[in-house]
């Protein structure tokens, strides 16, 4: 039976990074990256190879009443929660689907970065550091408003 209590680890990056002000999220249909830093024309991110993610409020005044703020979540920084009832609540959603299996959300994971201002969610399979150059940030975001060409 699954624990029902989450629990939230803070993630160490190789890249320190404040979690302070800026950010910048680009989300695609099949995932998500969060733009940290840029030095020079090297850009500091992050990549969830999903689009499930939520973006916004509580900033830091209010972090309190984030619902795992009580589990350990902190106010700066990159965390993962195990036990996700996000997760959870996606899962048995799903379950009308007539070839639901639970087993599907069996690799589920939930990452959550803290700012200032907002916090940013993915419930995805991988997360990984990434830089990327401007002009990849451009190429990408090219292909995607090609997507959007009639």
């Amino acid at each position: 039976m699954r624990d029902p209590k989450p629990n939230v680890s803070e993630i160490k990056l190789s890249r320190g990074h404040s979690f302070m002000y800026e950010n910048f999220v680009i989300l695609t249909q099949t995932g998500a990256y969060l733009l940290l830093g840029k030095d020079g024309d090297v850009i500091s991110a992050l990549y969830f190879d999903s689009p499930y993610c939520k973006y916004g409020g509580p900033n830091d005044e209010a972090h309190g009443g984030h619902p795992l703020a009580q589990y350990g979540l902190d106010v700066y920084g990159l965390f993962e929660v195990e036990n996700s009832p996000w997760i959870e609540e996606m899962m048995t959603t799903n379950r009308i689907h007539p070839r639901h299996s639970d087993s599907l959300f069996a690799d589920y994971r939930h990452y959550i970065a803290c700012f200032k201002d907002v916090k940013f969610e993915s419930i995805c399979r991988t997360m990984k550091e990434l830089t990327l150059s401007k002009s990849e940030v451009d190429a990408l975001l090219n292909k995607e408003l090609s997507y959007l060409e009639c």
